[in-house]
C-alpha cells in the first residue's frame, strides 16, 4: 500500500514537472524561496533554502511540454539533462553546482546507458553524490527522470 502510494505520487509529481513552463517571481517566506511556475501545476521549479536550490524532478519533455522526445533512453536524457541546465542558468549556476542527484530509471537495464550520457556533463572524478532506483513508472511513460540538489549560495543583495 505504501509502495503505492509512493509511486503515485511520484508519478503526479514527474507529470506536473513534465510541462516545461517558464518560470514565475520567486516567492520568500521564512528564509525560503520559492520559483514557482506560471502554469498551474501546484509545485515549484526550484525553492531555495540557505545555500542549496534544490531542482524538481525533470523529464526529457519535448518542447510542448505534453510528451517525450522521440529516441528513447539516450534522447531523454540528453533532454533532461538539457532542461536541468537551463533551470541552473537561470539561476546562474552551471553542472559544477550540483552535488546530489536522484535517478528514477523505468528499467534498470538501461543504467550504464544512462550512466554514458549523465557522465558527460561532469568533470571526471568531481561527479555529485548519487541514488539511482528503477521505479515501475514515470508520467508520460518516461525512461527516466532526475532531481538534483545545487550549492547556490546568498548573494549579499538577496
Amino acid at each position: 500500500m505504501l509502495k503505492s502510494l509512493f509511486v503515485a505520487a511520484v508519478l503526479t509529481v514527474s507529470l506536473l514537472a513534465a510541462s516545461g513552463a517558464s518560470r514565475a517571481k520567486p516567492e520568500e517566506q521564512s528564509g525560503v524561496k520559492f520559483y514557482p511556475r506560471t502554469d498551474s501545476y501546484p509545485f515549484s521549479s526550484a525553492v531555495q533554502v540557505g545555500d542549496v536550490l534544490y531542482l524538481s524532478g525533470e523529464l526529457g519533455v519535448a518542447a510542448d511540454g505534453k510528451s517525450l522526445v522521440p529516441g528513447g533512453m539516450p534522447a531523454e536524457t540528453q533532454r533532461m539533462m538539457f532542461l536541468i541546465g537551463e533551470t541552473l542558468k537561470e539561476h546562474g549556476l552551471t553542472y559544477t553546482d550540483i552535488f546530489k542527484c536522484t535517478v528514477m530509471l523505468a528499467d534498470m537495464s538501461e543504467w550504464a546507458a544512462f550512466n554514458s550520457i549523465y557522465a558527460s556533463y561532469f568533470k571526471p572524478g568531481h561527479y555529485p553524490a548519487r541514488s539511482a532506483m528503477g521505479v515501475s513508472g514515470l508520467a508520460l511513460g518516461a525512461r527516466v527522470e532526475m532531481e538534483c540538489w545545487a550549492y547556490a549560495p546568498k548573494k549579499d543583495d538577496q
